[in-house]
């Protein structure tokens, strides 16, 4: 593909416009990385030259997209007005027609929205036919499990998880100050389902919730069917026993207060047991927040 082809992958929507990065944009880049660098890197590496290295890759098998605010939305002083970067990148044409999508949203436009209404527009590039888009049929995103910002982005948007990828990435722990391989959760979208709806069924199982009487049983189904799971609820302390045995990589939330003894029997039958109350957020039935309590749970699942 071609620069001038490039040019015509823009989106337009009513707070911000999405566009290739061109070579103007290294110094607005590398002061919005560098200003946003203790936020991002609590679970991406930062580097605010980068940019430089993706512009000489920019090709049909790799584009990155600036989201930026357009002038009513943006902040007073940012003459720039960058909201966030989106790399589509190990784009495979054929019969797979895919690519993979890492970004980063860019301080001070985190939590005005902004960030997702131009992903919603990178997304749309992606799947849409050339000359004006991409012309691929499906997008996929790999998170961090635990970065549950980044996760509730992505099914806010209809993207589903497909598959929990094990030690896929050798990371610095912003957290934590070690290196090591972490897991991450696979996400994806195809043309067919674009534009999604949000929150849609996610694809993987999670495995079984067994709950005790303690926490309401909407809570409970609504959660699980977030994670992709099946969930029992108001059953006894020996049910419980053995679905954690018997069943495939079970999850029991011990609603009431087991006692000591009742909970490490479950952990030597190979669940994952958590608190009912961490669940209480979900009562509403608000899809948003049921997809923010699974996925403060998913770090517990793996």
């Amino acid at each position: 593909m071609s620069e001038d082809d490039g040019r015509l992958l823009v989106a337009d929507g009513e707070r911000v416009h999405v566009s290739v990065a061109t070579g103007g944009d290294i110094a607005p880049y590398r002061e919005a990385m560098t200003r946003s660098a203790s936020r991002i890197g609590r679970w991406n590496p930062v580097n605010p030259d980068d940019l430089v290295h993706h512009l000489a890759a920019q090709s049909a098998t790799h584009r990155t997209f600036l989201i930026r605010a357009k002038d009513a939305a943006r902040v007073a002083g940012d003459e720039a007005g960058l909201v966030g970067c989106v790399n589509v990148t190990n784009v495979v044409h054929g019969r797979f027609m895919s690519a993979t999508m890492g970004y980063n949203a860019f301080d001070p436009y985190v939590g005005t929205g902004l960030f997702r209404e131009g992903m919603a527009l990178v997304v749309g590039t992606v799947l849409r036919q050339a000359p004006h888009g991409m012309g691929l049929h499906r997008l996929e995103a790999n998170v961090r499990i635990g970065n549950d910002t980044s996760a509730g982005l992505l099914r806010s948007l209809g993207f589903r998880r497909e598959r929990t990828m094990r030690r896929m990435l050798w990371l610095a722990d912003g957290l934590g100050g070690r290196s090591a391989w972490f897991d991450h959760d696979s996400f994806a979208v195809t043309r067919e389902e674009w534009p999604a709806a949000p929150h849609a069924a996610n694809d993987l199982p999670t495995g079984v919730i067994v709950c005790g009487s303690g926490t309401p049983a909407a809570a409970v189904f609504a959660v699980a069917r977030e994670l992709g799971g099946v969930a029992l609820v108001d059953v006894p302390f020996d049910a419980a026993l053995t679905t954690a045995r018997y069943a495939a990589a079970p999850v029991v939330w011990s609603a009431d207060g087991d006692a000591e003894a009742a909970h490490d029997a479950l952990l030597r039958a190979g669940a994952t047991v958590a608190r009912g109350d961490d669940i209480v957020a979900s009562i509403s039935g608000n899809p948003a927040d049921v997809t923010r309590a699974a996925l403060r749970l998913r770090p517990r699942l793996v």
